[in-house]
């Protein structure tokens, strides 16, 4: 019985696969994509009259230029990082969770109305709003998940159906039953010993939220990398024909995916009433849940990614206002390359298809030369 030949490590040829497989594969495209946006966005400013070196300038020196620039990237940063860990959970176990804004308004009301009944316990206070957050978020994520796995629901039709429900409901809630009296219609203000503290060090109003979005972030890692079930998630993400033949559990799996995105978007949002606005107000900041779906992209739905990439998001956001106050560059050019950015890194999943079947047609092209050979 002949052994099988096997081909020396050093002949094989490489694989474009396996490159992206490691980190700093991961990173090019990205890279690659915002280097494009700010090259286009370059030529828009050219052929309005502008001058890009003079508008990217000002916008560096809005977002990085001094420690309150930073605090006010880190403040727009911070709740892109609970919703883009949201979106990246949900597609890490195969899922499109587009419901993101919704469970960010949830949890915007949940901590408005607990920490106004618990403000008088302090930080003990503020600890327990935040962990309604969790709760109120993880039940309402598990709706849809619950739907599609025993229904057949598509969860992209009832994460965003369930936007509308979430947002109204928080509303009517801010509005009617816990609106406070005032000028700015919403809820009450919460005690400040319950509020989340600020960073200090000069960063303006940037508060520990950002300080809890990295230990989040670090959680849903250890949880994905380091744990069974995050390992069963993932293994549903990638084959659930072969997670369920392996005796893994789909619908528990997806359910669960599902709510502990709700639970990181709730956590965003409750960490905007915390530590930002001391209360729910009427209209409330919207578009975060949205955004994090971008967020999610670009960091290639790994929790460090994520963070660089609502980092990047936080800072073309604070330093778009002193683009324009410097230049005439309109701060929707931020916006435009933002989009541009996204457009890109979705798009590189196509060539990432293309490079990859080109290597992989040259490596067997290779291997049949040598048989023949």
């Amino acid at each position: 019985m002949s052994e099988e030949r096997r081909e020396p490590e050093s002949s094989r040829p490489p694989v474009f696969r396996r490159f992206l497989g490691n980190a700093a594969g991961a990173l090019v495209f990205p890279l690659v994509a915002i280097l494009i946006s700010f090259a286009i966005g370059a030529v828009i400013m050219l052929a309005t009259g502008n001058n890009p070196i003079e508008a990217y300038g000002a916008l560096l020196r809005g977002a990085f230029g001094s420690p309150l620039a930073v605090g006010r990237t880190l403040l727009n940063a911070t709740p892109l990082i609970f919703t883009g860990l949201a979106v990246a959970v949900a597609f890490r176990a195969g899922l499109f969770n587009i419901g993101g804004e919704g469970q960010f308004f949830i949890g915007a009301i949940t901590a408005a109305v607990a920490g106004v009944y618990l403000g008088f316990l302090g930080v003990i206070g503020m600890v327990l709003a935040l962990a309604a957050c969790v709760v109120t978020g993880f039940l309402w994520g598990a709706i849809p998940g619950f739907l599609k796995a025993y229904f057949g629901a598509h969860e992209v039709i009832t994460t965003i159906m369930l936007n509308f429900v979430a947002i109204y409901l928080a509303t009517y809630l801010a509005l009617n039953p816990f609106r406070s009296e005032g000028l700015v219609p919403g809820t009450e203000a919460i005690d400040l010993t319950a509020r989340i503290p600020f960073l200090g060090l000069g960063l303006g109003r940037a508060n520990y939220g950002f300080v809890f979005g990295l230990v989040a972030a670090l959680l849903v890692y250890l949880f994905l990398w380091r744990t069974k079930r995050g390992f069963e998630i993932r293994a549903v993400g990638l084959s659930p024909g072969a997670a369920s033949y392996a005796g893994m559990r789909i619908g528990v799996n997806t359910v669960l995916a599902l709510a502990i995105g709700g639970s990181l978007a709730a956590l965003g949002g409750g960490e905007e009433v915390l530590g930002v606005y001391g209360k729910m107000s009427i209209p409330f900041v919207q578009y975060v849940g949205f955004n994090g779906i971008g967020v999610a992209l670009l960091g290639r739905n790994h929790p460090a990614g994520v963070v660089l990439g609502a980092l990047l998001f936080g800072g073309l956001a604070a330093g778009a206002q002193e683009m324009q106050f410097a230049t005439d560059v309109p701060l929707q050019l931020a916006t435009v390359i933002g989009a541009i950015i996204l457009l890109l890194v979705t798009a590189t999943k196509l060539v990432e298809l293309i490079v990859g079947k080109r290597a992989r047609a040259l490596a067997s092209g290779t291997h049949l030369e040598r048989e023949r050979l």
